[in-house]
Protein backbone atom coordinates (compact mmCIF):
# COMPACT_ATOMS: atom_id res chain seq x y z
CA UNK A 1 0.00 0.00 0.00
CA UNK A 2 1.14 3.54 -0.67
CA UNK A 3 2.58 5.65 2.12
CA UNK A 4 -0.05 8.31 1.51
CA UNK A 5 -2.79 5.73 2.01
CA UNK A 6 -1.57 5.44 5.59
CA UNK A 7 -2.85 8.96 6.26
CA UNK A 8 -6.44 8.55 5.16
CA UNK A 9 -6.94 4.83 4.90
CA UNK A 10 -5.11 3.06 7.69
CA UNK A 11 -5.73 5.85 10.14
CA UNK A 12 -7.23 3.81 12.95
CA UNK A 13 -4.73 1.02 13.26
CA UNK A 14 -0.97 0.81 13.80
CA UNK A 15 -0.41 4.55 13.98
CA UNK A 16 -2.79 4.81 16.91
CA UNK A 17 -1.21 1.86 18.66
CA UNK A 18 2.16 3.61 18.53
CA UNK A 19 0.64 6.70 20.10
CA UNK A 20 -1.04 4.63 22.77
CA UNK A 21 2.30 3.30 23.96
CA UNK A 22 4.04 6.65 23.60
CA UNK A 23 2.12 9.14 25.71
CA UNK A 24 5.16 11.38 25.68
CA UNK A 25 4.13 12.45 22.19
CA UNK A 26 1.36 14.40 23.85
CA UNK A 27 3.43 16.04 26.57
CA UNK A 28 2.79 19.73 26.37
CA UNK A 29 -0.75 19.33 25.05
CA UNK A 30 -3.18 21.65 26.81
CA UNK A 31 -4.93 20.09 29.78
CA UNK A 32 -8.71 19.77 29.70
CA UNK A 33 -11.06 19.70 32.65
CA UNK A 34 -12.61 16.32 33.43
CA UNK A 35 -16.42 16.32 33.55
CA UNK A 36 -18.41 14.10 35.87
CA UNK A 37 -18.97 10.84 34.06
CA UNK A 38 -19.07 7.19 35.00
CA UNK A 39 -17.33 4.69 32.72
CA UNK A 40 -18.15 1.02 33.24
CA UNK A 41 -16.42 -1.75 31.24
CA UNK A 42 -18.75 -4.27 29.64
CA UNK A 43 -17.09 -6.27 26.85
CA UNK A 44 -13.35 -7.00 26.91
CA UNK A 45 -10.84 -8.99 24.87
CA UNK A 46 -11.89 -7.51 21.52
CA UNK A 47 -9.58 -7.17 18.50
CA UNK A 48 -9.75 -3.58 17.23
CA UNK A 49 -13.47 -2.96 17.93
CA UNK A 50 -14.87 -0.24 15.68
CA UNK A 51 -18.59 -0.01 14.91
CA UNK A 52 -21.23 -0.38 17.65
CA UNK A 53 -25.02 -0.30 17.34
CA UNK A 54 -28.25 -1.19 19.15
CA UNK A 55 -31.40 -2.21 17.35
CA UNK A 56 -34.89 -1.24 18.48
CA UNK A 57 -35.26 -4.50 20.44
CA UNK A 58 -32.18 -3.75 22.56
CA UNK A 59 -29.79 -6.16 20.88
CA UNK A 60 -26.20 -4.93 20.63
CA UNK A 61 -23.80 -5.38 17.72
CA UNK A 62 -20.05 -4.73 17.52
CA UNK A 63 -17.58 -5.04 14.64
CA UNK A 64 -13.93 -5.96 15.12
CA UNK A 65 -11.36 -5.20 12.45
CA UNK A 66 -9.26 -8.17 13.55
CA UNK A 67 -5.60 -9.13 13.80
CA UNK A 68 -2.50 -8.89 11.63
CA UNK A 69 -0.77 -11.96 10.27
CA UNK A 70 2.89 -12.69 9.63
CA UNK A 71 4.79 -11.04 6.82
CA UNK A 72 4.79 -7.47 5.54
CA UNK A 73 1.17 -7.47 4.41
CA UNK A 74 -1.71 -9.77 3.63
CA UNK A 75 -5.09 -11.03 4.73
CA UNK A 76 -6.36 -12.81 7.79
CA UNK A 77 -9.85 -14.07 8.57
CA UNK A 78 -9.99 -12.49 12.01
CA UNK A 79 -12.47 -9.66 11.45
CA UNK A 80 -15.95 -10.24 12.80
CA UNK A 81 -19.35 -8.89 13.75
CA UNK A 82 -21.09 -10.19 16.87
CA UNK A 83 -24.48 -9.79 18.49
CA UNK A 84 -24.89 -9.57 22.28
CA UNK A 85 -27.75 -9.21 24.70
CA UNK A 86 -27.35 -6.20 26.98
CA UNK A 87 -25.63 -7.33 30.18
CA UNK A 88 -24.28 -10.56 28.69
CA UNK A 89 -20.64 -11.07 27.67
CA UNK A 90 -21.37 -14.15 25.55
CA UNK A 91 -22.26 -13.47 21.90
CA UNK A 92 -25.50 -14.83 20.48
CA UNK A 93 -23.69 -15.24 17.15
CA UNK A 94 -20.44 -14.19 15.50
CA UNK A 95 -19.82 -13.85 11.76
CA UNK A 96 -16.24 -13.87 10.47
CA UNK A 97 -14.85 -11.50 7.84
CA UNK A 98 -11.52 -10.83 6.15
CA UNK A 99 -8.99 -8.38 7.56
CA UNK A 100 -6.32 -6.56 5.58
CA UNK A 101 -3.02 -5.74 7.28
CA UNK A 102 0.22 -4.03 6.30
CA UNK A 103 3.40 -3.10 8.18
CA UNK A 104 3.78 0.48 6.97
CA UNK A 105 5.89 1.73 9.88
CA UNK A 106 9.25 0.22 10.87
CA UNK A 107 9.39 -2.17 13.84
CA UNK A 108 8.49 -2.22 16.66
CA UNK A 109 5.33 -0.45 15.43
CA UNK A 110 2.53 -2.95 14.88
CA UNK A 111 0.78 -3.48 11.57
CA UNK A 112 -2.18 -1.46 10.36
CA UNK A 113 -5.31 -3.62 10.34
CA UNK A 114 -8.50 -2.78 8.45
CA UNK A 115 -11.60 -4.94 8.17
CA UNK A 116 -15.19 -4.63 9.42
CA UNK A 117 -15.74 -0.99 10.34
CA UNK A 118 -18.99 0.97 10.58
CA UNK A 119 -22.27 -0.64 11.68
CA UNK A 120 -25.78 0.69 11.22
CA UNK A 121 -29.21 -0.57 12.25
CA UNK A 122 -32.62 0.63 11.13
CA UNK A 123 -34.20 1.03 14.56
CA UNK A 124 -37.63 2.22 13.49
CA UNK A 125 -40.07 -0.68 13.60
CA UNK A 126 -37.35 -3.04 14.83
CA UNK A 127 -38.96 -4.01 18.13
CA UNK A 128 -39.59 -7.27 19.87
CA UNK A 129 -37.73 -10.52 19.24
CA UNK A 130 -36.57 -11.43 15.73
CA UNK A 131 -37.38 -12.26 13.03
CA UNK A 132 -38.77 -9.10 11.47
CA UNK A 133 -39.50 -8.25 7.88
CA UNK A 134 -36.46 -7.18 5.88
CA UNK A 135 -37.79 -3.64 5.56
CA UNK A 136 -38.32 -3.22 9.28
CA UNK A 137 -35.00 -4.29 10.74
CA UNK A 138 -31.93 -3.92 8.57
CA UNK A 139 -28.42 -4.40 9.97
CA UNK A 140 -25.55 -3.32 7.73
CA UNK A 141 -21.75 -3.30 8.00
CA UNK A 142 -19.10 -1.70 5.81
CA UNK A 143 -15.67 -3.20 5.07
CA UNK A 144 -12.60 -1.00 4.49
CA UNK A 145 -10.56 -0.43 1.34
CA UNK A 146 -11.12 -1.72 -2.20
CA UNK A 147 -9.76 -4.47 -4.43
CA UNK A 148 -8.61 -1.93 -7.02
CA UNK A 149 -6.84 0.25 -4.47
CA UNK A 150 -5.02 -2.56 -2.69
CA UNK A 151 -4.37 -4.82 -5.65
CA UNK A 152 -5.77 -7.72 -3.62
CA UNK A 153 -8.67 -9.76 -4.95
CA UNK A 154 -11.04 -10.60 -2.14
CA UNK A 155 -14.85 -10.85 -2.19
CA UNK A 156 -15.23 -8.90 1.07
CA UNK A 157 -12.84 -5.94 0.86
CA UNK A 158 -14.70 -2.66 0.36
CA UNK A 159 -18.16 -4.23 0.42
CA UNK A 160 -21.33 -3.18 2.18
CA UNK A 161 -23.01 -6.20 3.80
CA UNK A 162 -26.44 -6.84 5.21
CA UNK A 163 -26.49 -9.23 8.16
CA UNK A 164 -29.43 -11.29 9.32
CA UNK A 165 -30.20 -10.10 12.84
CA UNK A 166 -31.27 -13.57 13.95
CA UNK A 167 -28.45 -15.68 12.49
CA UNK A 168 -25.66 -13.29 11.44
CA UNK A 169 -25.69 -14.60 7.87
CA UNK A 170 -24.25 -11.97 5.51
CA UNK A 171 -25.30 -10.82 2.04
CA UNK A 172 -23.38 -8.41 -0.18
CA UNK A 173 -25.32 -5.19 -0.89
CA UNK A 174 -22.76 -3.13 -2.83
CA UNK A 175 -19.13 -3.10 -3.91
CA UNK A 176 -18.71 0.41 -2.53
CA UNK A 177 -14.90 0.46 -2.47
CA UNK A 178 -14.35 -0.32 -6.14
CA UNK A 179 -17.17 2.00 -7.22
CA UNK A 180 -15.74 4.94 -5.27
CA UNK A 181 -12.19 4.13 -6.40
CA UNK A 182 -13.42 4.49 -9.97
CA UNK A 183 -15.20 7.72 -9.08
CA UNK A 184 -11.98 9.29 -7.78
CA UNK A 185 -10.12 8.07 -10.87
CA UNK A 186 -12.71 9.81 -13.04
CA UNK A 187 -12.56 13.02 -10.96
CA UNK A 188 -8.80 13.58 -10.44
CA UNK A 189 -9.05 17.35 -10.15
CA UNK A 190 -11.69 17.46 -7.43
CA UNK A 191 -11.12 14.32 -5.39
CA UNK A 192 -7.86 12.69 -4.29
CA UNK A 193 -4.66 13.18 -6.32
CA UNK A 194 -4.58 9.40 -6.76
CA UNK A 195 -7.53 7.02 -7.10
CA UNK A 196 -8.47 5.84 -3.64
CA UNK A 197 -11.31 4.49 -1.55
CA UNK A 198 -11.75 3.46 2.06
CA UNK A 199 -15.45 3.11 2.96
CA UNK A 200 -15.66 3.48 6.72
CA UNK A 201 -18.91 4.93 8.11
CA UNK A 202 -22.44 3.81 7.29
CA UNK A 203 -25.92 5.11 8.12
CA UNK A 204 -29.24 3.42 7.40
CA UNK A 205 -32.41 5.38 8.03
CA UNK A 206 -35.98 5.87 6.90
CA UNK A 207 -36.82 9.17 5.21
CA UNK A 208 -40.44 9.86 4.25
CA UNK A 209 -41.17 6.15 4.40
CA UNK A 210 -38.21 5.14 2.23
CA UNK A 211 -35.26 3.17 3.65
CA UNK A 212 -31.99 4.80 2.57
CA UNK A 213 -28.34 3.90 3.15
CA UNK A 214 -25.38 6.31 3.10
CA UNK A 215 -21.65 5.63 3.28
CA UNK A 216 -18.76 7.89 4.30
CA UNK A 217 -15.63 7.06 2.32
CA UNK A 218 -12.47 8.11 4.18
CA UNK A 219 -10.29 7.58 1.10
CA UNK A 220 -12.45 9.11 -1.62
CA UNK A 221 -13.74 11.82 0.78
CA UNK A 222 -17.24 11.22 -0.55
CA UNK A 223 -20.67 10.75 1.01
CA UNK A 224 -22.60 8.32 -1.17
CA UNK A 225 -26.09 6.89 -1.20
CA UNK A 226 -26.34 3.19 -1.96
CA UNK A 227 -29.15 2.70 -4.41
CA UNK A 228 -31.46 -0.22 -3.57
CA UNK A 229 -31.39 -3.25 -5.81
CA UNK A 230 -28.44 -2.27 -8.00
CA UNK A 231 -25.93 -1.40 -5.28
CA UNK A 232 -24.90 1.59 -7.38
CA UNK A 233 -23.38 4.53 -5.49
CA UNK A 234 -24.77 8.03 -5.96
CA UNK A 235 -22.32 10.68 -4.79
CA UNK A 236 -24.25 13.07 -2.56
CA UNK A 237 -21.32 15.29 -1.58
CA UNK A 238 -17.56 15.60 -1.59
CA UNK A 239 -16.15 16.69 1.77
CA UNK A 240 -13.56 19.27 0.72
CA UNK A 241 -9.91 19.58 1.65
CA UNK A 242 -8.86 23.10 2.61
CA UNK A 243 -5.31 22.52 1.36
CA UNK A 244 -3.43 19.59 -0.19
CA UNK A 245 -2.14 18.72 3.29
CA UNK A 246 -5.59 19.00 4.87
CA UNK A 247 -7.09 15.63 3.95
CA UNK A 248 -10.55 15.88 5.49
CA UNK A 249 -11.18 12.10 5.73
CA UNK A 250 -14.89 11.75 6.57
CA UNK A 251 -15.39 8.85 8.97
CA UNK A 252 -19.03 8.87 10.10
CA UNK A 253 -22.57 9.96 9.30
CA UNK A 254 -25.39 10.77 11.73
CA UNK A 255 -28.93 11.85 10.90
CA UNK A 256 -29.81 15.08 12.66
CA UNK A 257 -33.14 16.15 14.17
CA UNK A 258 -33.73 18.21 11.02
CA UNK A 259 -33.34 15.20 8.73
CA UNK A 260 -29.99 16.37 7.38
CA UNK A 261 -26.80 14.30 7.42
CA UNK A 262 -24.01 15.33 9.79
CA UNK A 263 -20.57 14.11 8.76
CA UNK A 264 -17.49 14.31 10.98
CA UNK A 265 -13.88 14.18 9.84
CA UNK A 266 -10.58 12.74 11.00
CA UNK A 267 -8.27 15.42 9.51
CA UNK A 268 -5.29 13.44 10.74
CA UNK A 269 -2.48 15.42 9.12
CA UNK A 270 -3.61 18.91 10.05
CA UNK A 271 -4.33 17.71 13.61
CA UNK A 272 -0.86 16.10 13.59
CA UNK A 273 -2.12 13.01 15.42
CA UNK A 274 -3.54 15.31 18.09
CA UNK A 275 -0.41 17.37 18.62
CA UNK A 276 -2.15 20.30 16.93
CA UNK A 277 -5.77 19.68 17.98
CA UNK A 278 -8.99 21.37 17.01
CA UNK A 279 -9.00 21.09 13.20
CA UNK A 280 -11.74 18.52 12.60
CA UNK A 281 -15.20 19.62 11.48
CA UNK A 282 -18.76 18.41 11.37
CA UNK A 283 -20.32 19.05 7.96
CA UNK A 284 -24.04 19.42 7.24
CA UNK A 285 -25.06 17.53 4.10
CA UNK A 286 -28.43 17.51 2.35
CA UNK A 287 -29.26 13.83 1.70
CA UNK A 288 -31.19 14.81 -1.43
CA UNK A 289 -28.33 16.80 -2.93
CA UNK A 290 -25.89 15.52 -5.53
CA UNK A 291 -22.27 16.35 -6.22
CA UNK A 292 -21.10 19.10 -6.91
CA UNK A 293 -23.47 20.70 -4.38
CA UNK A 294 -21.22 21.78 -1.52
CA UNK A 295 -21.81 20.86 2.13
CA UNK A 296 -21.55 23.46 4.90
CA UNK A 297 -19.65 23.39 8.19
CA UNK A 298 -21.99 22.94 11.17
CA UNK A 299 -19.45 22.63 14.00
CA UNK A 300 -15.68 22.98 14.26
CA UNK A 301 -12.84 22.70 16.76
CA UNK A 302 -12.94 18.90 17.11
CA UNK A 303 -9.95 16.54 16.92
CA UNK A 304 -9.70 13.36 14.83
CA UNK A 305 -13.30 12.13 14.96
CA UNK A 306 -13.82 8.43 14.15
CA UNK A 307 -17.54 7.92 14.91
CA UNK A 308 -20.64 10.00 15.61
CA UNK A 309 -24.31 9.79 16.51
CA UNK A 310 -27.22 11.86 17.84
CA UNK A 311 -28.79 10.86 21.14
CA UNK A 312 -32.51 10.93 21.94
CA UNK A 313 -32.19 14.48 23.31
CA UNK A 314 -30.76 15.82 20.08
CA UNK A 315 -27.12 16.05 21.20
CA UNK A 316 -24.42 15.25 18.67
CA UNK A 317 -21.75 12.90 20.02
CA UNK A 318 -18.34 12.23 18.48
CA UNK A 319 -15.38 10.04 19.42
CA UNK A 320 -12.02 11.82 19.24
CA UNK A 321 -9.40 9.11 18.80
CA UNK A 322 -6.33 11.34 19.15
CA UNK A 323 -7.59 14.03 21.51
CA UNK A 324 -4.39 14.93 23.38
CA UNK A 325 -3.94 13.66 26.93
CA UNK A 326 -0.65 14.56 28.60
CA UNK A 327 -1.28 12.00 31.36
CA UNK A 328 -1.73 8.92 29.20
CA UNK A 329 -3.22 7.49 26.01
CA UNK A 330 -5.17 9.93 23.83
CA UNK A 331 -8.91 9.85 23.35
CA UNK A 332 -12.03 11.77 24.32
CA UNK A 333 -15.73 12.27 23.60
CA UNK A 334 -17.45 15.45 22.49
CA UNK A 335 -21.10 16.38 22.96
CA UNK A 336 -22.75 19.24 21.07
CA UNK A 337 -26.35 20.43 21.54
CA UNK A 338 -28.10 20.59 18.19
CA UNK A 339 -29.40 24.11 18.78
CA UNK A 340 -25.96 25.43 19.85
CA UNK A 341 -23.25 23.91 17.63
CA UNK A 342 -20.60 26.23 19.03
CA UNK A 343 -21.05 24.76 22.53
CA UNK A 344 -18.65 21.81 22.36
CA UNK A 345 -18.30 19.85 25.61
CA UNK A 346 -15.42 17.42 26.10
CA UNK A 347 -16.32 14.36 28.14
CA UNK A 348 -14.05 11.54 29.18
CA UNK A 349 -10.46 12.64 28.63
CA UNK A 350 -8.29 10.04 30.34
CA UNK A 351 -11.14 7.53 30.60
CA UNK A 352 -11.83 6.87 26.90
CA UNK A 353 -8.56 5.74 25.24
CA UNK A 354 -8.55 5.52 21.45
CA UNK A 355 -12.33 5.43 20.95
CA UNK A 356 -13.62 3.94 17.72
CA UNK A 357 -17.43 3.78 17.78
CA UNK A 358 -20.37 5.19 19.73
CA UNK A 359 -24.10 4.52 20.07
CA UNK A 360 -26.87 5.18 22.57
CA UNK A 361 -28.32 2.20 24.41
CA UNK A 362 -31.93 1.50 25.38
CA UNK A 363 -31.03 2.60 28.92
CA UNK A 364 -30.05 6.07 27.68
CA UNK A 365 -26.34 5.55 28.30
CA UNK A 366 -23.72 5.88 25.58
CA UNK A 367 -21.75 2.78 24.58
CA UNK A 368 -18.25 3.32 23.19
CA UNK A 369 -15.65 0.98 21.73
CA UNK A 370 -12.19 1.84 23.09
CA UNK A 371 -8.61 0.78 22.40
CA UNK A 372 -9.92 0.49 18.87
CA UNK A 373 -6.45 0.73 17.37
CA UNK A 374 -4.48 -1.22 19.95
CA UNK A 375 -2.96 -4.51 18.75
CA UNK A 376 -4.31 -7.79 20.04
CA UNK A 377 -7.32 -8.28 22.32
CA UNK A 378 -7.00 -4.97 24.18
CA UNK A 379 -10.26 -3.61 22.79
CA UNK A 380 -13.33 -3.06 24.94
CA UNK A 381 -16.85 -1.69 24.92
CA UNK A 382 -17.66 0.60 27.84
CA UNK A 383 -20.85 2.17 29.13
CA UNK A 384 -20.65 5.95 29.62
CA UNK A 385 -23.08 7.83 31.86
CA UNK A 386 -22.92 11.60 32.28
CA UNK A 387 -23.75 12.36 35.90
Amino acid sequence: MRARRRVHSAFVAGSAAVVMTAASLFAGAPAQSAPSITVTPWLTGLNAPRGVAFDGAGHFYVSESGLAGSGDHGLTHTGQVSRYELGSTTPVWTTQFSSLYAHEAPPPAPADVLGPEGLAVLRQGCVGPPPHSAGDCKLRMIQSESNKGTGITNPQIGRLFELNRRTGASTTVSDVGNRQWRWTKNHPNVAEPLPDSNPYGVLITRMHGVVRTFVADAGANTISEIMPGSGRTRVVALIPNDTPKHDSTPTCIAKGPDGMLYVATLDLVVNNFGNSPGHSNVWRVDPNASYPTKPTIWASGLTTVTACTFDSSGHFWGTEMFAPNSAGPPGDLVRIPFSHPTHVSHLGLGDIPLPGGITQGPDGAMYVSINSAAPGPAGQVVKVVVN
